[in-house]
């Protein structure tokens, strides 16, 4: 007489083969979170970096040098701007250029659990000399 069933062995390969694929599901999920959470985390360090550039682009004047300051608790922000000669040094000595040419580097740097995370934009500012400064 056969009796129908699964036999142990049966039972033991298939409970193996879900808790498996299950295992897999649950990484694939816990991957997709931390995918998002640092994507999350970067829209937020550019939007913070454009808003940034953008006070300095309002700003009527800029000086050389690093700046920096902070958002919030996780992020802060460090400025540099450093002037740009694009004037070859054989020119005359007596000749001004009537603008300034800057090269503005915003860097956004955050703590994303255990790892230092960072992210930049560079930009460029012209700002034109008054007319007493080519005078003198």
């Amino acid at each position: 007489m056969k009796t129908k069933g699964f036999t142990l062995i049966e039972v033991l390969v298939a409970v193996a083969i879900l808790g498996v694929g299950l295992t897999i599901i649950i990484e694939l999920f816990s991957g997709g979170l931390r995918l998002g959470r640092a994507s999350e985390e970067y829209t937020r360090a550019v939007n913070y970096a454009r808003m940034k550039m953008e006070e300095i682009a309002v700003k009527p004047a800029v000086a050389e040098g690093i700046e920096e300051g902070k958002f919030d608790d996780t992020f802060h922000w460090q400025v540099e701007v450093k002037k740009v000669n694009l004037l070859p040094v054989e020119n005359k000595p007596d000749f001004k250029p009537p603008a300034q040419f800057f090269q503005v580097q915003i860097n956004i740097f955050w703590k994303s659990g255990s790892k230092e995370r960072s992210t930049h934009i560079e930009s460029y500012k012209t700002i034109k000399l008054e007319d007493d400064e080519k005078k003198s």
